[in-house]
């Protein structure tokens, strides 16, 4: 895999399904609250009580290996970033992404830790986000 970054994680025992991560997410790369547009993604049972799954970036760089036109790339930390001058739109990223987790709206888009301070961390209440 080669370089190992940072991300997201999640502890399922304190996850409630809030839903706020992906609000605040949606909010900051969108100005907009629409999970549907989030990047990160929860699944959570509330008839019984759980977590059955968790969708984000885990900075893996499948994408960046995919990209023809080198649009996606590593950048501080080992974070994959964006270069939309270079983009095409291809979708090529989207296809190879093993979690899912690049969301087209117009464009693609990934979770990049919002530079480094990662606002679904921030605002998890309950603490089950954390970077890894």
């Amino acid at each position: 895999m080669g370089i190992q970054s940072k991300y997201v994680s999640v502890n399922p025992k304190l996850c409630t399904g809030c839903s706020v991560c992906e609000l605040i997410c949606s909010f900051t790369k969108f100005r907009r609250f629409n999970p549907k547009e989030s990047l990160i993604k929860i699944n959570y049972n509330y008839e019984l009580g759980y977590l059955e799954g968790f969708r984000v970036c885990t900075q893996c760089g499948l994408c960046v290996n995919s990209c023809p036109t080198g649009a996606m790339y590593r950048g501080d930390g080992g974070i994959v970033l964006i270069d939309y001058s270079r983009c095409s739109s291809c979708l090529s990223c989207v296809n190879v992404c093993p979690n899912s987790a690049i969301v087209v709206s117009g464009k693609p888009y990934k979770c990049d830790l919002c530079s480094g301070n990662p606002q679904c961390v921030r605002y998890c209440v309950r603490g089950a986000l954390n970077v890894s």
